[in-house]
C-alpha cells in the first residue's frame, strides 16, 4: 500500500474516533438548551448495589403508558412514549407509538413488558451520576427519604425529540448536591 493511501486511511480512522464523541456531546448540550423540561416522580429504590458504581439508582414512578386497542409490542422494542402533565405538575405517559409522533412530545424508550392493556417501560435515565465523594450519601438520602414516604423525590429531564437527559434528583424542592452537603 502506498503512504499516501496510509495517511488517508489514518485520517479517516481519527477523524471518525473523534467524530463520534464530539456528535454524542453535541446531542446532549442540544437537548439541555433547546429541550423541554419535565418533571418526574420517582419511587423507592431497592438497596444500594457495590458493584453499580457511584451514582444514584432511580426508579420513575410513572414508568409505564397505555395501549393501544390491538397493539402488539415486544419486550426490549423501541417505543416512542408520549408524554403529558397530569394535574400534579409531573410528567407522566399518555400512550405508546411504533413511530416518532410529530407535534406532540414524546420520549424515546423500550418496552419491557405488557400488562394488559399497559406497557412498562426502560427509560432512558436510571441513574444519576454525581460526585464520586458525594454519591454514597446521596444514595442514602435518597433511599431514606423514599421509605419514609413523607419526603417527595423527583427528577427534571430535558427532552427534546425523544431524546432525554437528566438534569437533577430532587428530595422536597432541595437539590440533592444540597441536600447531601447541608447547603
Amino acid at each position: 500500500m502506498n503512504k499516501k493511501l496510509r495517511l488517508g486511511c489514518y485520517l479517516v480512522a481519527v477523524l471518525a474516533q473523534m467524530a463520534v464523541p464530539a456528535t454524542m456531546i453535541w446531542g446532549h448540550e442540544r437537548t439541555m438548551t433547546r429541550g423541554e423540561v419535565y418533571i418526574f416522580r420517582t419511587q423507592p429504590v431497592d438497596p444500594y448495589d457495590a458493584f453499580r458504581g457511584r451514582y444514584v439508582w432511580l426508579r420513575i414512578e410513572e414508568d409505564h403508558a397505555p395501549l393501544l386497542s390491538g397493539m402488539q409490542i415486544q419486550r426490549g422494542q423501541k417505543v416512542y412514549a408520549l408524554i403529558e402533565i397530569g394535574t400534579d405538575g409531573f410528567a407522566k405517559f399518555s400512550g405508546i407509538r411504533i413511530s416518532p409522533p410529530q407535534g406532540e412530545p414524546y420520549l424515546t424508550a423500550r418496552a419491557s413488558y405488557a400488562d394488559g392493556a399497559v406497557v412498562h417501560l426502560l427509560l432512558p435515565f436510571d441513574r444519576y451520576y454525581m460526585e464520586e465523594s458525594l454519591a454514597p450519601a446521596a444514595e442514602k438520602a435518597y433511599r431514606e427519604s423514599s421509605r419514609m414516604g413523607g419526603k417527595k423525590a423527583y427528577v427534571t429531564v430535558h427532552v427534546l425529540d425523544g431524546t432525554s437527559v437528566l438534569e437533577n434528583l430532587w428530595i422536597e424542592g432541595v437539590s440533592i448536591h444540597d441536600f447531601v452537603s447541608g447547603k
